[in-house]
């Protein structure tokens, strides 16, 4: 029975779709458009992360050119409430933090002619930091080192989440 189960839930797991975000040639970009243009929020990180959502469309062919333009086969793709957050996640006996979470999220809207036609939902990437309490207290630059570079990676996962939602049609 246990084994029955087991396959039962193997079987819903892997019919639902999950798995497929992201593996699709077609996106939900309608298919007479002919430009896009990227925009976002005037903030710092609205403006990373457009870059880097930029860096990555260009290296994908299948999608329409980045240019500015109006009309039916044009589209606008806006980075919506990007944030950021640095947060401790798990303390030692002392309450001093061992682990914090570092967190990027920002929501994709496609509108034509004003209109809203499709939105990604929340897209959040994030990753740990750990340390001891010592080493933390003792080095907090070395905590920072390590943030900065994990930024720069969780701006590139980032775009590259949302990049596959827009192509997979989820």
């Amino acid at each position: 029975m246990r084994h029955i189960f087991i396959l039962l839930l193997a079987l819903l797991l892997s019919s639902c779709g999950y798995h497929l975000v992201g593996q699709g040639q077609s996106h939900v970009i309608p298919h007479d458009t002919r430009t896009v243009t990227l925009q976002t929020t005037p903030s710092t990180l609205g403006k990373i992360l457009l870059a880097e959502l930029r860096a990555q469309w260009l290296q994908r062919e299948s999608l329409p050119h980045l240019q500015e333009g109006s009309g039916k086969t044009h589209v606008t793709l806006r980075i919506e409430n990007p944030e950021q957050a640095f947060t401790p996640v798990a303390f030692d006996a002392s309450g001093l933090a061992i682990q914090y979470r570092l967190s990027v999220s920002g929501v994709l809207r496609m509108y034509q002619e004003h209109s809203l036609i499709w939105q990604s939902g929340l897209v959040t990437s994030s990753a740990d930091i750990f340390g001891d309490a010592a080493a933390l207290s003792n080095n907090p630059a070395s905590v920072e080192a390590e943030r900065e570079a994990l930024e720069e990676q969780l701006h590139q996962k980032w775009a590259q989440d949302v990049l596959a939602r827009l192509q997979s049609g989820f």
